[in-house]
């Protein structure tokens, strides 16, 4: 693309299946944009709302064109709109999200300071509930074009509404494959991440909007089942040359990576893509990319799990070469303060540095999105006016992605967190005269006294030892109650093992626990890894009644 050439036009796609209730804020911002040559295309995809959707589209007359079609699936709908538009590139908006005015003049300017007419330029977005000036940023670190497609097989937090694409990429592509219901948009820019260069730019041109009808969040199934062949597929078709440009890791650490992030989304084909990759690596020496690894803890919590799964013929050896790595980083660990503070602080900074958790709107992983915490954002507010909560303690806090949504009705909230990164950041953004955040170590910093202390997904990631001392720590507060994590349906209680583990689900009235029955339990509905978490709840206790 020459920087003396004339404007190239750009079409604004809209695809909408019964969408009156956003369709019309999304028109306008395509309709916004301070780029002149643009085009808008609404393709109703077969709405049965009794003609809301097509009232809306048709409202805007000569301003728009406007397709109706039987309904096929946002592929179909995004498919037609390729066919009838007269623009050089193509960009798809969402008919619940929105531009920002100065999206397309934004990528389009990156493209002319490019010069290359074989980019594909994407964004950073935020994401919304109800007030679009309230949008929290999701920032993309970038990657190289060449590291593309396996950033987005290993992280997938690529926003499609953010893309500007050449018309002939689709040309020399092929469009968007109308049998994917969820994950048609990957699968494309996957295939055209061969032949084309993504290339970031930093800037927050989409508003996404985040809400319980959402056609993804309805098709949860068919989204995981889909997802799980897709980045199968993906893996596979992932050079051992690309991935370990891509990593700048040894190949044995570089499938473990691969692994993690399918066992972290919870899709089944992990274990065989595991003896795949075992086939693939010389496990000889494999302990020393582990012990040995940059990024030692994660390595080590994927890198147990993966051996497990490895062909029975070089199961025990790889065994062997594991516990060897795991006494390795405990003597590291022991040297560093065994599981002290400094542990402790170390554990979960690498957490937010590495954003081990993130999910697509929230670092702290995705039971901290607006559809897992749905259920707490609802009762929170009746167990603050039940028990007559007036200071309210929030430990851990998080990124405060989702408890900004709530409006609790306390007279002071306190967020505690141990990563002092991330409270400076909520204490810049958030914080306010009844709205405080302080940065420290559950297990031994004074707290303040609290009504309740509000202590979700916090003890799932500490080891049994460490636990105790978090809840002798908030007894010492002088605090009321405590609303916790507990797994009712699980029959035992199992310890992380070394200081490498992340996770487990505890049944806080199991021993080593054994509270009592508590006063309010709250399941929280969640869905996470194809719902193998139903019987995750809260439970509310005295901390009086709880024996340490």
């Amino acid at each position: 693309m020459s920087r003396t050439m004339a404007p190239r036009k750009v079409s604004l796609i809209i695809p909408v299946y019964n969408g009156d209730d956003y369709l019309a804020e999304a028109i306008e911002s395509a309709l916004a944009q301070s780029y002149g040559n643009i085009e808008v295309l609404v393709v109703n995809d077969g709405s049965n709302d009794g003609g809301k959707t097509e009232r809306v589209a048709q409202s805007y007359r000569e301003k728009i064109r406007y397709f109706a079609k039987p309904n096929g699936g946002v592929a179909s709908a995004l498919n037609r709109a390729i066919v009838e538009m007269s623009g050089d590139y193509f960009s798809w908006l969402s008919h619940d999200d929105l531009y920002t005015a100065d999206k397309v003049e934004k990528e389009m300017n990156a493209l002319s300071r490019i010069g290359r007419d074989d980019v594909i330029i994407y964004s950073d977005y935020s994401v919304f509930t109800d007030v679009p000036d309230d949008a929290v940023p999701t920032r993309l670190k970038g990657v190289l074009p060449e590291h593309f497609r396996y950033w987005i097989t290993v992280e997938n937090r690529l926003h499609g509404c953010t893309l500007l694409v050449p018309r002939r990429a689709f040309e020399e592509v092929g469009g968007f494959n109308e049998k994917l219901r969820t994950t048609q948009d990957y699968d494309l820019w996957f295939r055209m991440a061969k032949e084309f260069s993504f290339i970031h730019i930093p800037e927050v041109l989409v508003k996404a909007r985040s809400h319980p009808d959402q056609g993804t969040r309805k098709m949860a199934g068919i989204a995981l089942t889909e997802c799980n062949a897709l980045l199968s597929h993906f893996i596979r078709d992932l050079s051992q040359q690309e991935i370990i440009s891509a990593t700048g890791k040894p190949l044995v650490e570089s499938y473990i990576e691969i692994a993690a992030s399918m066992f972290k989304r919870g899709f089944n084909d992990a274990g065989e893509l595991a003896e795949e990759f075992a086939k693939k690596i010389d496990i000889a020496g494999s302990h020393k990319s582990l012990a040995g690894g940059k990024n030692r803890m994660f390595t080590m919590y994927c890198g147990s799990r993966f051996m497990k799964l490895l062909p029975q013929r070089i199961y025990m050896k790889a065994k062997r070469m594991v516990k060897v790595a795991i006494r390795s980083l405990r003597n590291r660990s022991t040297t560093n303060g065994g599981n002290g503070q400094g542990h402790l602080r170390e554990k979960f900074k690498e957490v937010y540095d590495q954003t081990m958790f993130a999910a697509r709107t929230s670092r702290s992983g995705e039971g901290a999105d607006l559809v897992q915490t749905e259920v707490i954002r609802r009762e929170l507010p009746n167990i603050v006016k039940e028990f007559s909560i007036q200071t309210f303690l929030d430990a851990p806090c998080g990124d405060w992605f989702w408890m900004r949504e709530v409006r609790l009705g306390v007279k002071n909230y306190i967020g505690v967190d141990i990563v002092e990164a991330l409270i400076e950041k909520n204490m810049q953004h958030f914080g306010s005269a009844d709205c405080s955040f302080l940065c420290r170590n559950l297990a031994e910093d004074e707290l303040p006294e609290a009504d309740l202390v509000f202590c979700r997904d916090c003890f799932v990631h500490l080891k049994f030892e460490d636990i105790w001392k978090v809840i002798a720590n908030f007894k010492r507060s002088n605090s009321k109650y405590l609303l916790t994590t507990t797994f009712t349906h699980r029959d035992k209680n199992y310890d992380l093992v070394g200081n490498g583990g992340f996770w487990q689900t505890l049944n806080l009235q199991l021993p080593p626990f054994n509270f009592p029955a508590p006063l309010k339990l709250i399941n929280e509905n969640c869905t996470e890894e194809n719902n193998q978490y139903t019987d995750k709840c809260l439970g509310l206790w005295r901390l009086e009644d709880i024996r340490i």
